[in-house]
């Protein structure tokens, strides 16, 4: 019997992935596929892998029914064959009100598609566990959520919403970070898939590049709970919810 939010049976994702661990640092706590394959079986969601940066990209958009844009270590702007054929396939999925969710550079990646602006943050890189209150409401977001805690690592944000976007997830040092279109987009810049070990091992290679006091508040933040699972769950539901143009 329907909750509202479909019945709770496997669910197939079609997932866009942009990008591959090295190898060094996915011998730590596995590759992406594995990392998405852990953090979403709670929510009964299996993944269809398309390694979009090796030319895999799906025939159509009826091979799976809701999708997924994952993070990248890549720039949205970046001139590459493979970004420009995904965003392209990103505004297909939009235009067919396809049930679509962007994670890190798939938030951003989807931004940009849809009329968004994205740039290089002022403020520098987000890494480690960081809070964002919810500024917006959802259907699929229980209604007793204040806010979140989730691993970030980016040094690029949306700084402009895409035409009707609604804000729903907010912090100083990143103002957008999560929105949604009607009930056909849902992003989030953080990264429910990664764990500790991971954020940290990403850190300290990066330390060079993001400075030692980034990265060791960064390091000495990773003690903090997570709310990864909340995000896993309002993502199962926000595949589940049953559209009215469905």
């Amino acid at each position: 019997m329907s909750d509202g939010f479909g019945d709770r049976q496997p669910l197939e994702v079609g997932l866009l992935l942009c990008d591959q661990l090295d190898p060094d640092v996915a011998a730590v706590a596995g590759d992406y596929t594995h990392l998405y394959g852990t953090a979403y079986a709670p929510a009964d969601i299996r993944f269809r892998i398309y390694d979009v940066t090796a030319g895999e990209f799906p025939a159509s958009t009826d091979e799976c029914g809701v999708w997924m844009t994952s993070g990248s270590r890549h720039s949205a702007g970046d001139d590459l064959e493979w970004i420009t054929r995904t965003r392209e396939f990103i505004r297909t999925l939009a235009d067919e009100r396809r049930p679509q969710v962007g994670i890190c550079f798939g938030h951003q990646l989807t931004a940009l598609a849809l009329g968004g602006r994205v740039e290089r943050a002022t403020v520098g890189w987000g890494v480690g566990v960081q809070h964002f209150d919810l500024v917006g409401h959802a259907p699929w977001i229980d209604a007793e959520a204040t806010g979140f805690d989730i691993l970030m690592s980016h040094q690029d944000q949306v700084v402009a919403l895409p035409p009707d976007a609604e804000l729903l997830a907010s912090t100083g040092y990143c103002p957008v970070g999560a929105y949604r279109i009607a009930d056909h987009v849902f992003c989030v810049q953080g990264h429910p898939e990664f764990v500790p070990a991971l954020s940290a091992t990403l850190a300290e290679r990066r330390r060079e590049r993001i400075g030692d006091d980034v990265v060791d508040r960064a390091l000495g933040s990773l003690v903090r709970p997570l709310d990864h699972a909340r995000v896993v769950d309002w993502i199962g539901r926000f595949y589940r919810l049953e559209r009215a143009s469905a």
